[in-house]
């Protein structure tokens, strides 16, 4: 991946053949008045969950309006299964669902009636939106809930109801836009949970997230925008990873038998940095050979070996240092 060049192959900067990808957009500016919101705008969108990361008003919102139809760009195309937003309104509305950071609810109805309405509005037959609203509130853990009003319904359960009007059309393509706001921890984890099922059928999920631990635990790839651009787009691997061969090494044992170590430690790798943190050390090295050295080197000197792992920052890390190289 190239932070700045938001590329990660010379052939494709989703990493994935174009066949592969759902969404292609290239070029795309969308302007308000003197306000820029996407400049020349290009990104290709593969299959699987992809998170849509930037600070507020980096152009995230807007780009998921120019792909549903309800914002024209002044230029540039955006492709989706083949098909043109512009012109293909109702062949992309049965391929699209859509969950709103805002409420799209409506109160005085139950929350099986309303999912019903929405399946109405996706094209869906009279008679099939009944048993298929119960078929995915039951999924998204509404259960005798669903026939209270949405007015009486908890920040959690408005969460949840969003989803099953979003997936009750069995779209290809998700849009989820902030999908755990305002619920507690358990919940978010459920939310989470329940995104990664529905993933894990071969649809395409894009979701747009201020929370990126949430992002971290459930995308397999990333793109982050800022001032309209795509600074960064590839796998979630890919922008976390540190570099080829670079280890972290967690290590317990005495203090003579944690020197010796370090010294045979440091004739045969490079050692990046060293930490210690509750009688526990943390030795991030550069290894290419594999595992095997390391660990017989331990055992010679007497040293517990807790953990032997790739070094990686957190998504957190590579959201901060990819924005600030732009500003």
């Amino acid at each position: 991946m190239k932070q700045g060049g938001a590329t990660v192959s010379d052939s494709d900067p989703s990493g994935v053949s174009e066949a592969e990808n759902t969404i292609i957009a290239t070029d795309i500016t969308v302007q308000y008045d003197s306000v820029v919101a996407l400049d020349h705008f290009s990104i290709n969108i593969p299959k699987g969950i992809v998170g849509l990361l930037g600070p507020n008003g980096a152009g995230k919102s807007t780009f998921i309006k120019t792909v549903l139809g309800l914002v024209l760009p002044q230029y540039g195309k955006i492709m989706i299964d083949g098909l043109d937003p512009r012109t293909d309104v109702m062949s992309i509305r049965d391929r699209v669902g859509y969950m709103p950071e805002h409420d799209c609810l409506i109160d005085s109805m139950s929350g099986v009636e309303m999912v019903a309405f929405f399946g109405r509005l996706s094209g869906m037959r009279k008679q099939d939106t009944i048993p298929r609203s119960h078929e995915v509130l039951d999924f998204v853990g509404l259960g005798e809930e669903r026939y209270r009003p949405i007015s009486t319904y908890s920040t959690g359960m408005k969460q949840r109801a969003k989803l099953a009007q979003a997936i009750v059309h069995d779209p290809e393509i998700l849009f989820l836009d902030e999908p755990t706001n305002g619920m507690d921890p358990l919940g978010r984890e459920e939310m989470l949970n329940l995104i990664g099922k529905i993933g894990a059928s071969n649809k395409s999920i894009l979701v747009s997230s201020h929370i990126l631990q949430d992002m971290e635990q459930i995308c397999q790839h990333v793109i982050i925008i800022n001032k309209g651009k795509a600074i960064i787009q590839g796998t979630m691997a890919a922008l976390l990873d540190q570099g080829e061969g670079r280890k972290r090494l967690k290590i317990r044992g005495t203090p003579d038998s944690i020197l010796k170590f370090m010294e045979h430690l440091r004739h045969k790798h490079e050692v990046i940095s060293t930490s210690e943190e509750y009688g526990e050390m943390t030795i991030v090295i550069i290894n290419r050979e594999g595992s095997g050295g390391i660990l017989k080197l331990a055992r010679d000197d007497g040293v517990q070996v807790r953990a032997y792992l790739p070094d990686r920052i957190t998504l957190e890390d590579a959201f901060i240092r990819s924005v600030k190289e732009v500003i």
